[in-house]
């Protein structure tokens, strides 16, 4: 093999080296990005969901407090079984905002 030939093969074996090395590289530079990319849409989704329960947490503690704010018909529960239906209906609304954190303090 003439010493020109024999340059050639070795300058073709650098450049292919050198392009499987250029491609490997990339390549991890990609997967990286998009790993990146991944991890910025769920931060960003979970910011979202969280601002969604906080405001449908808001919207069921209005009303959960509202339901507690009315006070049943006055008179008798003895005489009259549809007033003591209502006045426990009441006590069962009135504990249930409580029970789920509305009204209290939370960390």
């Amino acid at each position: 093999m003439s010493p020109g030939a024999k340059i050639s093969v070795v300058v073709l074996f650098v450049l292919a080296v050198a392009i499987g090395v250029a491609a490997y590289l990339a390549a991890i530079g990609y997967y990286h990005r998009e790993q990146g990319v991944q991890q910025h849409q769920a931060a960003q989704q979970e910011a979202a969901q969280k601002a969604q329960g906080a405001a449908f947490e808001r919207r069921l503690c209005t009303s959960l407090n509202r339901l507690a704010a009315l006070s049943p018909p006055p008179g008798s529960a003895v005489g009259n079984p549809s007033r003591a239906y209502l006045q426990q209906q009441h006590a069962v609304l009135a504990e249930l905002g409580p029970d789920v954190g509305c009204g209290a303090r939370r960390p």
